[in-house]
Formats: C-alpha cells, sequence, structure tokens
C-alpha cells in the first residue's frame, strides 16, 4: 500500500475502535500530526472517503496495478477481511475456519 493509504487508516482505525481522545490529541498537537502524517493532503482525500469507500478504492488500485491480487470478502457482511488469507471477519466476527 501507499504511505498515504496506510496514514488514512491509522487515521481512521483511531476513531473507529473507540480511541477519540486518542485521536483528537493527535491531530491537535502538531508534533503528532506530523509523525502520523494526518495533515497529508492525499491522506485526508482518502479519510473523507469513509472507511468502507476508502478500503474499496485502495482495493480496487491493488487489483488494477497487480492483477493477481485476491481480494477476500467475508462471506456473511461482505466486507473486506484484512488479509487475502484471513478467515475472520474483522467487523462481524464472523469465522469461516470450517467451511
Amino acid at each position: 500500500m501507499l504511505p498515504e493509504e496506510i496514514r488514512a487508516l491509522t487515521r481512521i482505525g483511531l476513531t473507529e475502535h473507540g480511541e477519540e481522545v486518542t485521536r483528537k490529541s493527535a491531530l491537535v498537537n502538531d508534533k503528532l500530526e506530523a509523525i502520523y502524517g494526518f495533515n497529508d493532503e492525499k491522506t485526508n482525500q482518502l479519510v473523507e472517503l469513509g472507511n468502507d469507500k476508502m478500503e474499496m478504492v485502495i482495493a480496487e488500485r491493488l487489483l488494477k496495478e497487480s492483477g493477481e491480487i485476491v481480494i477476500n470478502n467475508c462471506p456473511k457482511c461482505g466486507r473486506l477481511a484484512r488479509t487475502p488469507s484471513a478467515k475472520q471477519c474483522r467487523y462481524c466476527g464472523h469465522d469461516w475456519h470450517l467451511v
């Protein structure tokens, strides 16, 4: 993934996992903002898309560039799994190890 994609996922992850206070303090503190790269224009554009749309944009770009990436979606909720070989959804918790 591109550096701005990693930063955008990190930024969204801070709010998604209930760490609102951490994210707010990181955005207020210029030094932390610079470390995380939250002030980057490309990162901000990705974050504005929202998590689901951003993941699809990243997945489509990766697929377009390499052509052989397997996109692994949860069979229950349809959201993007963390890795191509993942067998448990990080969103709904569905487990498809034994399927």
